[in-house]
């Protein structure tokens, strides 16, 4: 097998541990070499001529599995620490929009029930004198100036 270049192996071995770690970049995370190939940004070539690099990768698989509910447990409870501020934070967040949408439903439903009082007395003092008629007034044109 041939020497690989350093920054191919550079690559790889960034490659080997985002995929051990769980957190890939390029790839569904599984532990393949065609996923650390894709995951280093390499040709598969070039991943199988890293002989040393694979017997690594592979011997760390095999402990991954065999470790893998300790692990994930451990990521699981990590993540939730994680998102347990970050959720508190959107319901605060959450709560105090609907605070303010509260309040905004709140003036716009007094103003539509002050304007229909309005109206109502518009037409009552229409009804009252039914000898009034009403002119609509018009808008002056945009043309005229004023």
């Amino acid at each position: 097998m041939t020497a690989l270049g350093p920054k191919s192996e550079a690559a790889l071995r960034a490659a080997v541990e985002r995929l051990l770690d769980g957190r890939p970049a390029r790839t569904d995370g599984a532990l393949t070499v065609a996923n650390l190939a894709r995951e280093a940004g390499v040709s598969r070539a070039t991943a199988n001529r890293a002989g040393a690099l694979l017997a690594e990768f592979r011997a760390a698989e095999a402990r991954h599995r065999r470790s893998s509910p300790r692990v994930l447990k451990e990521r699981i409870r990590a993540l939730e620490a994680e998102l347990r501020p970050v959720r508190g934070a959107e319901m605060a967040e959450l709560r105090a929009l609907a605070r303010t949408l509260a309040q905004h439903i709140q003036v716009l439903t007094l103003q539509v029930a002050e304007r229909d009082a309005v109206i109502d007395g518009l037409r009552e003092e229409l009804a009252r004198s039914p000898a009034t008629s009403v002119v609509p007034l018009r808008r002056p044109s945009h043309d005229s100036v004023g």
